[in-house]
């Protein structure tokens, strides 16, 4: 059982440390960097969990009397066999390489483990999720009952998500004075990595426009600026927050009644339909990137690799008839 945080460096250089001292002290590092500014709340708690995670694994294994790269590659191959998806390993890995990047500058251990070794590679460069098609949209956004107050609720989330391609967390970070009219309704947005409210998505389809005042109609809270655009209708939870686990299952209900049963399709996949849409119609890519909000045009290629591979394979041009 390990005692002690000690990172061998390749010339035999070692120094330990006490583990839990040290993870505290970056963890109150990370601190005062949310108070200054420097980095988000939701990205110090996802680098802690990940190092917890990894630490509490260390100390369950006899095999390893320092952390090396050797440790690190096991841990991640422990989590691929327990059905762990790359993109779950490389997020609790980011934690790892953080705090060692941070220990060897600011507390001078004598070398970090993470600098030889890489996250899980993603087994194929296709998407996990599928996008729905056009008709499944439809469907799906006829689902909910809109003589209920849920109802409008539901519609006006799915229009939100289909026709801005609006994240998961985006809708549930939203709040009712993110919501902006000057002649396009407007909802800005606290994008991944952002604390403000900064990105704007345009509900610009009559459909969504339509939807998200028929909402406001009736929200408990309506209102109030600092309200949750999204909140709860029940009497334990009437205008608080929603969860991210509950919007999915109101738009995965919706999935259900409009027949979409496949497993590939979740909540994103109305994001994924945004994008494909807007491809199929000759959208320009970087007019594509303000709706989307990706960074980087590679990303939005591999849409468009998508799209194009679906819609015209190679294989179709296939012809062996001349005999030659």
């Amino acid at each position: 059982m390990a005692t002690e945080l000690t990172v061998k460096a390749p010339r035999g250089l070692a120094r330990g440390f006490a583990p839990d001292v040290l993870i505290g002290e970056w963890r109150a590092d990370m601190q005062e960097r949310v108070d200054a500014g420097e980095l988000s709340p939701n990205t110090a708690t996802t680098y802690a969990r990940g190092m917890t995670k990894f630490w509490t694994w260390y100390k369950s294994q006899d095999t390893y009397t320092s952390v090396g790269p050797r440790a690190i590659r096991s841990w991640i191959a422990s989590m691929r066999r327990d059905g762990r998806k790359p993109a779950g390993v490389n997020v609790l890995y980011a934690g790892v390489r953080a705090f060692f990047a941070w220990a060897v500058a600011e507390r001078g251990l004598a070398y970090n483990p993470t600098l030889t070794t890489r996250g899980a590679k993603r087994t194929s460069r296709r998407h996990k999720r599928d996008p729905l098609s056009d008709a499944e949209v439809i469907r799906v956004l006829a689902q909910p009952d809109t003589t209920s107050d849920a109802g409008k609720r539901a519609r006006a989330m799915l229009c939100l998500m289909a026709y801005t391609g609006a994240r998961t967390i985006e809708v549930q970070r939203a709040r009712v004075g993110d919501l902006r009219s000057n002649g396009k309704l407007k909802l800005y947005v606290r994008g991944k990595g952002h604390e403000d409210a900064d990105e704007a998505l345009y509900l610009v389809h009559p459909d969504a426009v339509g939807a998200m005042y028929d909402w406001l109609a009736v929200h408990p809270r309506g209102g109030d600026p600092d309200a949750p655009l999204f909140c709860g209708l029940g009497n334990r939870n009437k205008g608080g927050a929603l969860t991210t686990c509950w919007i999915r299952r109101i738009v995965k209900d919706s999935y259900r009644r409009a027949g979409v049963r496949d497993p590939r399709k979740t909540t994103h996949s109305l994001r994924h339909a945004l994008v494909t849409n807007l491809i199929r119609h000759k959208v320009p890519p970087t007019k594509i990137m303000t709706v989307t909000r990706h960074k980087s045009l590679d990303t939005l290629l591999a849409y468009a690799h998508e799209v194009d591979r679906d819609d015209d394979p190679a294989e179709g041009y296939v012809d062996y008839s001349n005999g030659k």
